[in-house]
């Protein structure tokens, strides 16, 4: 039987299970028609053992992204159960079942929000966009309502880079505008 779960995963050591555990029950699961989608913090990005074990898990047939600021550590199990650390530093301390309906439904909400705000992880160079990682995460944020300020905080950048970075990007999608750089980027699939 079908079902979905969905996970925001830390990258640190100490995660409820590690990703050489967690391959063969993910098998199990997306062969049974399970549909899994991952989360891990940006900075999963800067591991290579969690790119590599994001590479076989999309394989696998799972979706995985990351994104700047994730929720709190969770599983959620199709939309009725959530499995949630007692402590979120300290996976020692165990993790609660939690079925109460507006508990999982706002933890959901949070997943999701942060899901639509998050870049993939792990798909194969022949799906990426025609962009770099760096201007395709500017477009995201700035899509997703970020100033060039926050945006340039979030990256790394100086408010002159993010700048001249737009002002490329709109170039490259022959736009006179921010709002018709966006609708171009959509059709394009870059959004």
């Amino acid at each position: 039987m079908a079902f979905e779960c969905l996970a925001v995963l830390p990258i640190e050591d100490c995660t409820t299970i590690s990703p050489r555990a967690a391959r063969p029950l993910y098998r199990l699961a997306l062969a049974g028609g399970a549909r899994l989608r991952i989360l891990y913090p940006e900075r999963a990005r800067n591991s290579q053992g969690v790119r590599e074990h994001a590479r076989r898990t999309v394989a696998e047939g799972a979706s995985v992204r990351t994104v700047a600021a994730p929720p709190p550590n969770m599983f959620i199990f199709d939309r009725r159960l959530v499995l949630l650390p007692m402590d979120q530093g300290d996976r020692s301390k165990g993790s609660a079942l939690i079925g109460d309906d507006s508990v999982v439904s706002a933890l959901r909400h949070s997943f999701d929000q942060a899901w639509r705000a998050a870049e993939p992880l792990g798909e194969p160079a022949d799906q990426e966009p025609e962009l770099s990682d760096t201007e395709l995460r500017l477009l995201r944020l700035l899509a997703g309502g970020c100033t060039d300020e926050r945006a340039g905080r979030q990256l790394g950048m100086s408010l002159r880079s993010v700048r001249r970075m737009t002002a490329r990007l709109m170039e490259r999608l022959e736009a006179v505008s921010r709002f018709e750089a966006g609708c171009k980027a959509v059709h394009r699939g870059w959004l």
